[in-house]
């Protein structure tokens, strides 16, 4: 670790249980994540000899991507909070030039000013402890008239692949769905309003959000879906807390396999997913 992290929570969250479950799930989440990068990516614009931040890179996915675009007069930098993600980043993509990652917390870290003449994320930007600061110092790392481009989800209610399985989950607990708040995680940007509140406080030009309706899916079988479902997302955090006995996860993944076979068409499992593309410039 280089410098302090901001968000010390966060930082073991995404270097312990999390993070090593999305270690052992990143070619699956890329997959099922792949037709919303191909929307963040058609609204980008980047170009040769871009010089790209990517913050929440995890596994490098987007980075590459970029720096595949930018060609070897551009670079990408990859940021992450989590050094076990980064590692795997770094293994995959070792021999590729024009990339670097680096382990911080985009919140407090001292970029050279001007760095770079674009930011983007895919989903990586709702876990600061706190938003203003952060996005003062990514807009302090941005040339002149450099862009910010980013996704995030919206409302939980709108996006199935948190609910279909949370709501089986916290049956099996008898729990209430949990409650969406602001604090530091993946809903925590869900509010339009509350976005472009953050970005104009942090200097922020030419505020934008675009409603994308998308879809997530995956050619995976509905038995690695349900053992997917029980580790990440809302209820894979909930059964994470919980402490269930091998019956009871055992029950609750036979239901998640279940509803998967139900969904499936023509090989597919798919889920309705919403997200705003926001758009910024210095």
């Amino acid at each position: 670790m280089t410098h302090k992290m901001a968000n010390e929570e966060q930082f073991e969250l995404w270097n312990e249980g999390i993070g090593k479950k999305w270690v052992e799930e990143d070619d699956s989440m890329n997959e099922r994540l792949s037709i919303l990068t191909k929307e963040l990516f058609l609204r980008l614009n980047i170009s040769r000899g871009d010089k790209i931040l990517d913050i929440g890179c995890g596994g490098g996915q987007t980075s590459f991507e970029a720096s595949e675009i930018v060609g070897e007069n551009g670079y990408v930098v990859g940021a992450d909070i989590s050094k076990i993600l980064l590692d795997l980043a770094k293994s995959k993509y070792a021999k590729t030039k024009n990339l670097e990652f680096k382990l911080c917390d985009v919140q407090n870290y001292e970029f050279r000013e001007n760095s770079f003449n674009k930011v983007i994320s895919r989903f990586g930007v709702m876990f600061f402890e706190n938003p203003v600061e952060a996005f003062k110092n990514i807009y302090n790392s941005l040339q002149e008239g450099g862009s910010l481009n980013f996704v995030c989800w919206t409302n939980v209610m709108e996006n199935e692949f948190f609910t279909v399985a949370t709501n089986i989950i916290i049956r099996h607990l008898n729990k209430d769905f949990p409650e969406i708040t602001r604090a530091p995680g993946p809903l925590a940007f869900s509010e339009e309003d509350y976005v472009k509140d953050i970005l104009e406080s942090s200097e922020f030009k030419n505020v934008k959000v675009e409603k994308v309706y998308s879809s997530i899916s995956t050619n995976d079988s509905a038995q690695k879906e349900g053992d997917l479902l029980l580790k990440i997302g809302l209820g894979g955090r909930l059964l994470a807390e919980a402490n269930l006995s091998e019956k009871s996860l055992s029950a609750i993944r036979d239901e998640l396999v279940e509803v998967s076979q139900n969904r499936q068409q023509n090989g597919k499992i798919t889920y309705k997913a919403c997200l705003n593309y926001v758009s910024a410039t210095k």
